[in-house]
């Protein structure tokens, strides 16, 4: 939703972490897989521009980057690990260092999770009035991210 915000490096790292949180429960599910390819797309990237890294030079990679693009990512990521409707401890404890190395105070990334969950909701309703609850979760995050 906002990762057109980011660098190109910003999101070659983002993209580093996110195939260290789909692997980090040892289940790459198809839910993480398409949400990868689409992440690829919207970075406008080839898969052959993310390689393999240490997590600690992704940090250092990203420890530039301004507050909003941390939050960005990290957000981006709490979304792929709910997913696939499992919230693995592997997943929480990948997160819970992501947040912490990219500065992102715990209150915040429990409101991203919460914001997931109320997404979740909200898309259990019929397709009536669809767009404007789309709308108003765009703009629930926006708020979340500044």
């Amino acid at each position: 939703m906002f990762l057109n915000e980011l660098t190109k490096n910003e999101g070659i790292a983002f993209m580093q972490l996110v195939k260290g949180l789909a692997n980090s429960d040892e289940v790459f599910a198809k839910e993480e897989k398409n949400l990868y390819a689409d992440y690829i797309d919207e970075l406008n990237l080839n898969e052959s521009e993310v390689p393999e890294i240490n997590l600690d030079s992704i940090y250092e990679n990203l420890k530039n980057s301004s507050e909003r693009c941390k939050n960005i990512i990290y957000f981006e990521l709490i979304g792929l690990a709910l997913i696939d409707g499992e919230y693995d401890e592997k997943e929480v404890a990948f997160l819970e260092e992501v947040g912490e190395k990219l500065e992102i105070k715990r209150n915040k990334r429990i409101s991203f999770a919460n914001y997931f969950y109320n997404f979740v909701d909200v898309y259990g309703f019929s397709v009536v009035d669809a767009d404007s609850k789309i709308a108003l979760l765009k703009e629930q995050a926006e708020k979340l991210l500044a």
